[in-house]
């Protein structure tokens, strides 16, 4: 480790990463901010307790664990770049992710609404069963290594880390982690399965739920007995309004005996996935405050209830911006100018009194700007704001309503400021229910090439399904349930050994790499599936020849190595070194080959695809 200055700014080094920002500290080291000056990029560098490498043991568990771990490719889980050593330094660098960490939002109880808590758990899930299929248990699943990025998205952090935590590494016999999510045979040093990351996502989504923990204890020992002596309380004494089928959920996953739990991370999250179906379904029925007016919708208290994780921060500050307006607009409405709703105000009430007959002599400019808040109100229930509900329309639909009021009780100075607030917040509604359509369109976008390369294998079925629900809920603009039916889908072809490609960068070059990685990986495993999905558009004769190719040799590897490259729009072609090396079937010395290659790619909504490969003499 070094210091270097450039331009009067000091940081410090290791090997060719440059030390930023220390973002965290624990048991198992330090984590940086760091920049790797050979690719370019910012990550997170992990930096090992010391006590790591100076035992042989350790430092090689370490590096099984880390290898293991860095060969997991999935959008839930945070992407291990590299892992090495420099400066007598072992360190993993990893995909930095802006954002913040579950366990903060629940240490704040932040009011997520319970569609978000279930989508957050099912990513969880899906981040889990994808690497349960490949043999990696992540043994310390628990709220702070799970990362809530600032797109909404969810990954799982520290995989192959939590078998470091021994005595060991930290010179001591202590238990070291969270006791409260480490299951009965962990504690007892049983047998790991994934049932053991199963227990820890009950009591994380038992937490989620009702901002306790399901074992406390003054001491680490009392907690301890909790988990292997003591049922959590009924999750429904103290979160009354969640369905009995999620407390059941919550339990049958936190039972003590591994086999009483769920079988698979997928089987947990296909029961949870039937309750947030059932919740969408069920989203049309509005709660009443009680017997007198609120200057809140209904329709603005179910978008609060319902919407999605991406937004949580912009319902907050809708309520924040709200509470100012209404403290403002305060008076009451005359009762004449409204017809009566038995005292309860809703969306119905909101688009009747709009449909309304305006006051007689109304100001030609005050009517072209109500117009104006009615266009962009139609556009973005247009776009699947309200289908999706999108919280800026909490605050849209408030202002709307406070101004048809104001109008109406002869007070065109407040209707006009409303007015004038309420249409940049349709336009912001309109822009976030796009966005979510981008997201689920991506999603099917990423699914549907893998649900193609199962072909007619057992699983296909059950992929194809979930594509068509996701399909289904794209066209009815249901875009928060489409994206997770896609999701689905994808997981059924990568349990059948079909992996889809890797999350790109939005730069052509680096997102070329990631592809051409995937295509080394897609060589190793030989199966035509994965490389279709990385080439959509092989033609049969292409299959033949990659069936006949991995029917000739078996441990195959690739590496490709770009010599020249360009792109431009949504084309691009590189000149490409490619090595080949293998073991002929019938037994025999490994072999090599080398070739040079032209490839042309084309951009696609879910990222950079393989178009065509060709051999240059």
């Amino acid at each position: 480790m070094h210091i270097c200055g450039l331009g009067g700014n000091q940081h410090r080094h290791i090997g060719k990463f440059e030390l930023h920002e220390l973002i965290g500290e624990g048991a198992m080291g330090a984590v940086w901010k760091a920049y790797d000056s050979v690719v370019r990029r910012y990550v997170a560098l992990k930096l090992l307790p010391s006590a790591v490498g100076r035992s042989t043991d350790a430092r090689d568990r370490f590096l099984r664990e880390a290898r293991a771990a860095g060969a997991l490719q999935h959008p839930n889980i945070v992407t291990l770049y590299e892992l090495g050593e420099a400066d007598r330094q072992l360190f993993i660098a990893m995909e930095l992710v802006a954002g913040r960490d579950l366990s903060s939002l629940i240490a704040l109880r932040e009011p997520l609404a319970l569609e978000r808590k279930l989508d957050i758990v099912i990513e969880v899930l899906q981040g889990l069963s994808y690497a349960h299929e490949r043999g990696v248990i992540h043994r310390d699943i628990k709220p702070s290594n799970v990362r809530i990025a600032s797109d909404g998205s969810v990954k799982i952090m520290d995989f192959g880390i939590a078998r470091l935590q021994s005595a060991e590494v930290t010179g001591s016999g202590a238990i070291v982690g969270t006791p409260t999510y480490m299951a009965p045979e962990q504690i007892t040093n049983g047998a790991i399965t994934p049932a053991t990351d199963l227990f820890a996502v009950g009591c994380l989504l038992y937490e989620l739920l009702s901002y306790q923990k399901p074992f406390e204890g003054e001491t680490v020992h009392g907690v301890l007995y909790q988990v292997l002596t003591t049922d959590p309380k009924p999750l429904r004494t103290m979160a009354p309004s969640i369905p009995a089928a999620l407390e059941r959920v919550a339990s049958k996953a936190m039972n003590k005996v591994p086999e009483e739990r769920y079988e698979t991370a997928r089987q947990m999250q296909s029961a949870l996935f039937s309750i947030r179906a059932a919740l969408s379904g069920a989203s049309e029925t509005t709660a009443r405050l009680g017997p007198r007016w609120t200057p809140f919708p209904a329709v603005a208290l179910r978008l609060i209830t319902h919407a999605p994780i991406k937004w949580r921060a912009a319902v907050l500050t809708a309520l924040m911006v709200t509470a100012l307006v209404l403290l403002y607009v305060s008076r009451p409405f005359s009762p004449s100018a409204a017809p009566s709703s038995g005292g309860d105000v809703s969306g119905a009430t909101l688009d009747w009194l709009v449909t309304y007959p305006l006051p007689s002599g109304l100001n030609p400019a005050l009517a072209a700007q109500r117009d104006s808040v009615l266009a962009a109100r139609q556009r973005a229930r247009g776009a699947g704001a309200m289908k999706n509900n999108v919280p800026t329309l909490i605050l849209a639909e408030t202002m709307l309503l406070t101004s048809e009021r104001a109008l109406r009780s002869g007070d065109p100075a407040r209707a006009a400021s409303g007015y004038a607030g309420a249409v940049p917040m349709y336009r912001k509604a309109e822009a976030e229910a796009a966005a979510l359509r981008r997201d689920a369109e991506q999603a099917i976008a990423r699914a549907t090439p893998v649900v193609n390369a199962l072909a007619t294998r057992p699983q296909a079925g059950r992929a194809a399904t979930s594509l068509a629900r996701a399909e289904s809920g794209y066209a009815a603009m249901d875009y928060v349930v489409a994206r997770l039916a896609a999701l689905d889908a994808e997981q059924v072809g990568v349990a059948a050994g079909v992996a889809p490609p890797s999350p790109q960068p939005a730069e052509p070059r680096p997102g070329i790499d990631v592809l051409l990685q995937d295509l080394e990986r897609a060589v190793s495993s030989e199966r035509v599936g994965n490389l279709q999905t990385l080439m959509p558009v092989m033609a049969d004769k292409d299959v033949a020849a990659w069936q006949s190719f991995f029917r000739r040799y078996t441990q195959l590897t690739a590496h490709y190595t770009i010599e020249r490259f360009a792109a431009q729009g949504n084309q691009a072609h590189a000149t490409v070194r490619t090595v080949y090396t293998y073991v002929p079937a019938g037994g025999g010395a490994q072999g090599e080959t080398r070739l040079r290659q032209a490839i042309n790619f084309t951009k696609t909504p879910s990222g950079w695809r393989i178009a065509n490969i060709r051999e240059l003499h």
